[in-house]
C-alpha cells in the first residue's frame, strides 16, 4: 500500500496543473454598495465629532478681548442624508448631509453642510480592490450663533467665517479618511484560505473592476498552492463571466458565479495532496477482522485453496487521475476513477498483492453556503465501473467483486472525501462581512451564489 500510494502522489505532483483560474466572478450590486455605506455611518460620524476647532481671537475688534472664543468642541453631529452613486468605468460617489452643533465658552453654534465624494475604484499591485480619492466638495450652510438660546442673525460675522473656514477644510479630510480605512479590509479579499495542510486558495483580481451604473463586477482568479507552491498546467482554462445584469432576475446584494474549471481545480488540488487515498479493511482497533478472503471467496475462487484459514484482507484505494467535474442546468456531478488494490493482510512489512481495480464513480454534488465559505459534499450516483487490472489469483468474477467493492465504497471511501471537503470552498469577502440568506443556482459551466450582506460589528 505504501509504495502505491507513493507512486500515486508522486504521479500526481509531476501531472501538470494550473494555478492562476480565471473563473470566480464577483458582481457587488447597487442595494451592497448602499448597505456598506448606512453601516460606514457611525464611523463618519465618529470622525467627523473628533475634528478640532481652534479658539477664535479676533484682533481690531471693537469688543475685544469679549470676543475671544476659547474650548469650542463639536456637541453633536447628525447626518439626515447618507447615500452611494455608481459612477461608470471610474468607481462611485459618496453624497453626505450633516447638521453640526458646535459650543465654545460663552456661545454656540449650528451649521448645517453638505459633502460630495467621488472614490475611484481600480486593481492594487497585489490584487486586490483599492479605493483613491478623486474630489472632495464640501458646502456650509449659514452659521447660526446663539447666546443664550437666541440666534443672533449673523452679527459676529468674523465668528462664523472662522466656523465655516475650518468645517470646510476639515470636513472633506475626514470623511476621506473614513473612506479609505476600507483599503485595510477590502485586502482581506486576497488572504490566504487553507484548503487541506498540503494546499491553500488565495484569490486576486486579474484586471481592473468592471463599474457600470447597477453594479461592480469583480474577475478574480483563484490561485491554489500544494506544498507552498504553485500549480502549474500548460493548457488554459476557458474564460468565463456572469450572464448580463438583466438577464439575472435575482435581487441579492452580491452575485457570486463559480465555474466549473475553478472546481475541477480545487478539486485537484485534493487529489494531489493524498486527501482521497484511504486504507479499507485489515484488523480494527478491536482485533476484529472488517475484510477477509472468505468474503471474497465468491469473487475469487482460487482463494479457497490458496487461504484455507481466514486471512484478512485490505483494500488500498488511490486517486492517481484527474478529477472531472460537469455542471448542468440543475445539477452538478463530478467524476473520479480511483485505483483499488487488493491485498492480503500481513504482519510483516509486505504483503501480498491479489489484484488491482479501476473504478469508476460518478458522485453528485450538493452546495450550500454558510457565513463564508461554499460547503462542498458528494453522494453517489448512478453505477459504479469496476474492471481488473491485473491479478495474481487467477479468474476474478468482476460481477461478484463489484458487490463487495460497491457496497465498502459507498460506507468508506466516501466517508473518506466528503471528510476531506468538510473544509468548504472559502468564498472572496472582506472582514467583517457575511453572507446571509443565500441561493445557489446550477447552470451548464459554473454555480452561481446569490446573497446579502451581513456587517458584524
Amino acid at each position: 500500500m505504501f509504495k502505491l500510494c507513493t507512486l500515486g502522489i508522486v504521479l500526481c505532483m509531476l501531472a501538470p496543473c494550473r494555478g492562476n483560474t480565471p473563473g470566480t466572478v464577483v458582481r457587488v450590486n447597487q442595494e451592497a454598495l448602499e448597505y456598506v455605506c448606512q453601516e460606514g455611518r457611525p464611523f463618519l460620524l465618529k470622525g467627523l465629532l473628533a475634528l478640532q476647532i481652534p479658539a477664535f481671537k479676533p484682533r481690531g475688534q471693537l469688543l475685544g478681548a469679549l470676543l475671544n472664543i476659547v474650548g469650542i468642541k463639536i456637541l453633536d453631529v447628525q447626518l439626515p442624508h447618507l447615500s452611494v452613486k455608481l459612477m461608470p468605468r471610474t468607481g462611485v460617489q459618496v453624497s453626505l448631509s450633516s447638521r453640526f452643533h458646535i459650543r465654545g465658552n460663552i456661545m454656540e453654534f449650528k451649521v448645517g453642510s453638505s459633502i460630495l465624494l467621488d472614490v475611484r475604484v481600480m486593481r492594487s499591485p497585489h490584487g486586490f480592490p483599492i479605493l483613491s480619492i478623486t474630489a472632495c466638495k464640501s458646502l456650509l450652510g449659514d452659521v447660526q450663533i446663539l447666546i443664550g438660546g437666541n440666534n443672533l442673525l449673523g452679527f459676529l460675522r468674523p465668528i462664523q467665517n472662522h466656523i465655516r473656514a475650518v468645517l470646510i477644510d476639515k470636513m472633506c479630510l475626514s470623511v476621506s479618511s473614513v473612506v479609505l480605512g476600507l483599503n485595510a479590509k477590502l485586502s482581506t479579499m486576497v488572504g490566504m484560505n487553507t484548503i487541506n495542510p498540503m494546499s491553500h486558495l488565495q484569490y486576486s483580481m486579474l484586471e481592473e473592476p468592471e463599474i457600470t451604473s447597477d453594479h461592480i463586477e469583480l474577475n478574480l482568479n483563484a490561485d491554489i498552492e500544494l506544498m507552498g507552491k504553485p500549480m502549474e498546467e500548460s493548457i488554459p482554462g476557458p474564460s468565463f463571466s456572469l450572464p448580463p445584469q438583466e438577464t439575472v432576475s435575482d435581487d441579492s446584494m452580491v452575485n457570486m458565479g463559480l465555474s466549473n474549471d475553478m472546481f475541477e481545480h480545487f478539486f485537484l488540488a485534493l487529489e494531489k495532496s493524498g486527501a482521497f487515498n484511504l486504507d479499507i479493511g485489515g484488523r480494527s482497533g478491536s482485533g476484529d477482522v472488517r475484510l477477509s478472503t472468505s468474503m471474497l471467496q465468491s469473487a475469487i475462487p482460487s482463494l479457497t485453496q490458496q487461504y484455507p484459514n481466514d486471512v484478512a484482507v485490505v483494500l488500498s484505494v488511490v486517486l492517481a487521475e484527474r478529477p472531472i467535474v460537469t455542471f448542468q442546468e440543475g445539477g452538478a456531478t463530478l467524476t473520479i476513477s480511483p485505483a483499488i488494490q487488493v491485498a492480503v493482510a500481513s504482519s510483516s512489512s509486505s504483503s501480498q498483492n491479489l489484484c488491482t481495480l479501476s473504478a469508476e464513480l460518478s458522485l453528485s454534488l450538493k452546495l450550500a453556503v454558510t457565513l463564508t465559505s461554499l460547503e462542498v459534499s458528494v453522494a453517489l450516483h448512478g453505477e459504479v465501473g469496476l474492471e481488473v487490472v491485473s491479478s495474481s489469483v487467477g479468474e476474478i468474477q468482476v460481477a461478484q467483486m463489484r458487490t463487495i467493492i460497491v457496497s465498502i465504497l459507498e460506507k468508506d471511501f466516501l466517508a473518506q472525501v466528503n471528510g476531506a471537503l468538510s473544509v468548504g470552498i472559502s468564498l472572496p469577502k472582506m472582514a467583517n462581512l457575511q453572507y446571509v440568506e443565500p441561493e445557489i443556482e446550477m447552470h451548464e459551466g459554473y454555480a452561481q451564489v446569490n446573497c446579502d450582506l451581513d456587517y458584524v460589528h
